[in-house]
């Protein structure tokens, strides 16, 4: 299995400089025309990237971040990529109209992500693709779970939740699957984090961060004149992932913009909320992204929040971490185990990558029954 290395932020089975030169090769295979560094429109530094594919059946414009501009551009590269095969290359379904309980399937399929309001039941009729079983084996998901777009032609009603949560990109199948397990996992953290009470949230301190490329981080919001809260959301049944939402204020703006990150390194999960904080603030600005509302330029400017008094050293939000994984294979077994132990059910996949790809990159969509995830992904802070 491929060993894997630790970047800026990140840890992967290849050097980002050659994931980027394989992936830009191929831009025009999903309809990319362009990757757009759009870092110079804020005044802080984190490089953001846009990517924009004009004839998507989905979001047009998708964002990508990073420690540097390098794995900014491959993460925008990639974002848009996954959203491509989600729309068009999920099978078509092979059993059509059928309810679950018709199906031998190992898991409830009134514990996947349903939109608000659905009616779902196992008689619900629902077309199905074969996914793969994590832990051994194959079984039916709904194929509405894994395709993305604006392109049907039939009826059913709108009852699961097709949304990006668990589609994910990588170097290899297993790097992909890690990437996608650890996105459910944080929107898992994320959904909790917003029932818990004001006062049972746990604030780090984010001058005690020790972490060289988070601390630079950091500094560079702090620098332009932002404030950030740094959030420790990790669950007690994911341990040893941690993951953290950061938000990100600036007296420039009438909003606050958030971010997460989950990963069983602490640092890599504090990047990613950090850089994700600061690509939210940079996509307001841009104003490119299908998906925006508008309402949230007419907004009243926010004042300078309080910092919070009762803030936990970085030392101690950090202590739960596991050594990392020297292979991805190992570190996607480790997350299927977590998985699998917390929910009773085991992860599913179904691969995306098109065989004319698969030396290059990888993309995949999982399915986790009975993990939570929040609508759009919404980052709330509770006042």
């Amino acid at each position: 299995m491929p060993q894997l290395t630790t970047f800026a932020g990140t840890r992967r089975t290849r050097d980002p400089l050659d994931t980027l030169e394989r992936i830009t090769r191929r831009l025009g295979d999903y309809g990319i025309t362009r990757l757009a560094d759009v870092t110079g429109l804020d005044v802080i530094g984190i490089p953001v990237v846009m990517s924009v594919r004009p004839l998507a059946t989905t979001l047009s414009v998708s964002q990508g971040k990073g420690a540097t501009l390098t794995h900014a551009r491959v993460s925008a590269a990639m974002e848009a990529v996954e959203l491509w095969h989600a729309e068009h290359a999920v099978p078509k379904a092979e059993r059509e109209g059928i309810g679950a309980a018709e199906l031998d399937l190992p898991y409830a399929v009134t514990d996947l992500e349903q939109v608000e309001g659905s009616l779902l039941t196992d008689r619900t009729r629902l077309d199905w693709i074969t996914a793969e079983i994590l832990t051994g084996g194959e079984t039916l998901v709904p194929r509405e779970s894994v395709h993305l777009g604006m392109t049907g032609t039939a009826w059913r009603g709108h009852h699961l939740s097709s949304s990006s949560n668990g589609l994910a990109s990588g170097n290899t199948v297993a790097e992909a699957t890690v990437h996608a397990l650890y996105e459910q996992i944080e929107r898992d953290c994320t959904a909790a984090l917003a029932l818990r009470p004001v006062g049972d949230r746990t604030i780090v301190d984010p001058d005690s961060v020790s972490d060289p490329q988070c601390a630079d981080l950091i500094g560079r919001i702090r620098s332009a004149g932002g404030w950030l809260e740094i959030t420790d959301a990790s669950l007690e049944r994911w341990r040893p992932v941690k993951c953290f939402t950061c938000h990100l204020w600036m007296p420039d703006m009438g909003t606050m913009f958030g971010g997460a990150g989950a990963h069983m390194s602490p640092e890599i999960a504090l990047s990613r909320a950090v850089t994700e904080a600061a690509q939210s603030r940079l996509t307001f600005i841009a104003g490119t992204r299908d998906d925006l509302d508008p309402r949230v330029y007419q907004g009243e400017m926010v004042r300078a929040p309080s910092a919070d008094p009762r803030m936990t050293p970085w030392s101690e939000a950090a202590a739960a971490s596991d050594s990392p994984a020297d292979t991805d294979g190992e570190e996607m077994d480790r997350l299927v185990e977590l998985i699998t132990t917390a929910t009773g059910t085991a992860p599913m996949r179904v691969d995306l990558t098109p065989p004319d790809a698969a030396e290059d990159f990888a993309v995949v969509k999982t399915v986790s029954p009975g993990l939570a995830f929040l609508s759009r992904h919404e980052l709330p802070r509770p006042e």
